[in-house]
């Protein structure tokens, strides 16, 4: 009958310390060590990253709890109490297929973020497309805004979504969209959204600074259902905010207010000109707002996120809105959007009003906020390197722990013709082979045979003639690492004469 999981996990935790005991966890050479350092630190940071993203969905509380069952069961089982071992080892494998499928769509966001981010800042770093490409995304802007102004007056609404490194491919698939690829202008975007046109109901999606498709239907945010001041047209534009790095423009047919979504996020913007400088703010085009304070860092990372949001006002009013939920603000780039009210859609609370400070003293809460969060962000550090020390740990006990081998090699000499050039000679011997023990790595012992180790006796010291005790020495042409554990016979006597004698 198979273990059961926590049984493997004490078992896993008694092993690590034999091996600490025995001194064979961390065994290998200096080149060994380095490798496993290099390989703990890369699974450290990795791990890291994915705290960072998993604590920002609704499967981090789950998790945590998870982990506080796992780590009760494995002290009960500990203390022999057999029942509650026996009960949560048949539940802990449902609840985690659970987790994957109830959880599905925040885990498949947070890899989403992964590659978004990765990939962006290489493409960044190493072509010239953006800066080039510029000047197109200016003029599109410059529409985009024109449009939503003249819609914003006549209470029309209007939903536009800009994709950007993530394609919105399953759009353009859907059967009511409408392919159109033209040029994005304001006259096309106000008769696409004008009441009587059959394009009205759906949104616009701009790829690569043109119109690809209209009337398309996008995914609502499920978080933001609850948000009685949003209706459809709002929830759809943070939904498509979460797909990926999207950005949504939204115009309310009910108040004529304009809306900008990003990551999650609903930002209602004062007017036409705020929604120009927070586009050009994103997209990192000259005229943004500090771009040359926070260029690489707003290009390589051009969205903010979830929980580290800093709000700011239009030119003239200085007052500026700085929300955070703690841990999050030393981990994240703080764009600075402008606007009057926010709402996230993994926010409890409905809005965030202003004003609330000067620059100033936003500025020194945010100092504060950072150093807060200090402390949560080296637990999570020393949380990512001891599991990523566990992970190593786990796979160096069961995939390639240290082994034993017995080896009969034959004895060989070294060095004879010293013997000969000072006329001296040496008997046969009794022993031929020498029986050795050597203890190394899975994968070095598998594949060690007599043929790649030998036992060697050393004439060199030898001057003149007698009876000597060598030691047999034990060597391989091999670069791996290993040790002698055990030698039979460590040494052998020899008698050495004179050749004339």
């Amino acid at each position: 009958m198979n273990k059961g999981l926590i049984d493997q996990i004490v078992n896993f935790v008694r092993e690590i310390f034999a091996g600490l005991d025995s001194g064979y966890l961390f065994f290998g050479g200096p080149v060994d060590i380095v490798r496993y350092v290099f390989d703990i630190i890369l699974i450290t940071f990795v791990v890291y990253q994915l705290l960072k993203l998993l604590r920002q969905t609704r499967a981090w509380q789950l998790l945590q709890g998870l982990f506080l069952i796992v780590l009760f069961t494995m002290v009960c089982s500990i203390l022999g109490l057999e029942m509650v071992g026996f009960i949560f080892d048949n539940i802990l494998y449902v609840v985690a297929i659970a987790f994957v499928i109830i959880f599905q769509p925040e885990l498949r966001k947070a890899l989403e973020t992964v590659g978004l981010k990765s990939f962006s800042t290489f493409s960044n770093a190493l072509s010239s497309e953006y800066q080039e490409g510029a000047d197109n995304i200016s003029l599109m802007i410059e529409n985009i805004v024109g449009a939503c102004s003249e819609m914003s007056k006549s209470y029309t609404g209007a939903l536009i979504i800009i994709e950007r490194n993530s394609k919105l491919s399953e759009l353009l698939e859907q059967e009511n969209a409408v392919n159109l690829d033209s040029s994005v202008t304001k006259e096309m975007l106000t008769s696409i959204f004008y009441k009587g046109s059959p394009l009205h109901d759906g949104a616009v999606l701009i790829r690569n600074n043109r119109i690809a498709a209209a009337r398309c239907h996008v995914p609502l945010s499920e978080s933001l259902h609850t948000k009685v001041s949003f209706g459809t047209r709002h929830r759809a534009a943070v939904g498509a905010s979460e797909m990926g790095d999207a950005i949504a423009v939204a115009v309310s047919e009910e108040r004529g207010k304009i809306s900008l979504a990003l990551n999650g996020c609903l930002y209602e913007m004062r007017g036409g000109e705020e929604l120009k400088r927070n586009l050009l703010y994103v997209f990192g085009i000259a005229g943004a707002p500090g771009k040359n304070r926070r260029k690489s860092r707003r290009i390589t990372n051009p969205f903010p996120k979830r929980g580290s949001v800093s709000v700011a006002h239009s030119a003239g009013n200085v007052d500026e809105i700085i929300r955070s939920k703690g841990s999050d603000l030393v981990d994240g780039e703080i764009v600075a959007v402008s606007a009057v009210n926010a709402t996230c859609a993994s926010d409890s609370s409905e809005k965030v009003t202003d004003p609330v400070s000067e620059l100033p003293i936003a500025a020194k809460k945010s100092e504060l906020e950072f150093r807060r969060s200090i402390p949560k962000k080296i637990a999570y550090i020393l949380a990512s390197f001891l599991i990523s020390l566990s992970l190593w740990m786990y796979i160096q006990i069961n995939t390639n722990p240290v082994e034993m081998k017995q080896i009969t090699v034959p004895l060989q000499f070294r060095s004879e013709g010293v013997l000969e050039s000072k006329g001296l000679e040496t008997t046969d011997y009794t022993i031929q082979n020498v029986n050795i023990s050597i203890v190394g790595r899975k994968n070095v012992i598998d594949d060690f045979s007599d043929t790649d180790i030998g036992a060697y006796i050393d004439f060199s010291p030898i001057t003149d003639a007698g009876v000597y005790t060598l030691p047999i020495d034990i060597s391989s042409q091999k670069n791996v690492y290993y040790r002698v554990e055990f030698q039979n016979p460590e040494s052998i006597a020899v008698v050495i004469y004179h050749s004339d004698e």
